[in-house]
Parts: structure tokens; C-alpha cells; sequence
């Protein structure tokens, strides 16, 4: 049998993630950021760009999916390289991130074996 595979993209204002973040806080950041996640993004000067990034990331995924699960069964890191990696429960993945000052995009290829 032939794999699947399934396409999601994604873009967001980082300013409205900044928004959301600085409204709801900690409730906002944990409900949609893996620990590790929110670790990264704020050992950056400015962390919009990595959380939007990441939060475009997941919505590309619920694309591949085909229906939402919850934010955090998914998760970005960098891998050692600097390169992205995502996991994605019951799919194998790559993802592509890009963000400018304004904006952040993802996308993700996911297949299942």
C-alpha cells in the first residue's frame, strides 16, 4: 500500500499572537505552547515571530489531519541544526517555517506509513 500524504500551510499576523499573548497571558501560552515551545521562543529578544511561527506551524498540521486535536499533542523544536522537526500524533512530518517583521508561515507534509 502507497503512503498518504497530506498538505497544510498556514500564515499569521505576528502581531496578532503578540495581542493574544499580552491579553490572556499564561492561560493563552499554555493552552496552545508545549513547555518546551514557550521556552524557546522567550530566550529570544522578541518572542512573537517563534510563537506565531509555531502557532501557524500547528494550524498547517490540524490541516493534515483533517480535524483538530488539542494544541499541544503537536509540538515544533529546533533541532540542533537550527533545523524545524515536528510531531504530529499517528503521522511521520516535515515543516517549513518563514516569518518576516509582520508576518509568520508554515507549512507541513505529513503521510502515514
Amino acid at each position: 500500500m502507497k503512503p498518504e500524504f497530506f498538505i497544510g500551510i498556514d500564515i499569521e499576523e505576528i502581531k496578532r499572537v503578540k495581542e493574544l499573548t499580552e491579553k490572556y497571558g499564561e492561560r493563552f501560552l499554555n493552552r496552545i505552547f508545549t513547555e518546551r515551545e514557550i521556552e524557546y521562543a522567550y530566550k529570544k529578544k522578541n518572542p512573537y515571530p517563534s510563537l506565531a511561527v509555531r502557532f501557524c506551524a500547528k494550524e498547517a498540521a490540524f490541516k493534515t489531519i483533517g480535524k483538530r486535536v488539542p494544541w499541544k499533542s503537536i509540538e515544533i523544536i529546533s533541532l540542533p541544526s537550527g533545523k524545524p522537526a515536528i510531531d504530529i500524533p499517528h503521522k511521520k512530518a516535515i515543516v517549513s517555517l518563514s516569518h518576516t517583521n509582520m508576518y509568520a508561515t508554515a507549512i507541513v507534509l505529513a503521510w502515514n506509513d
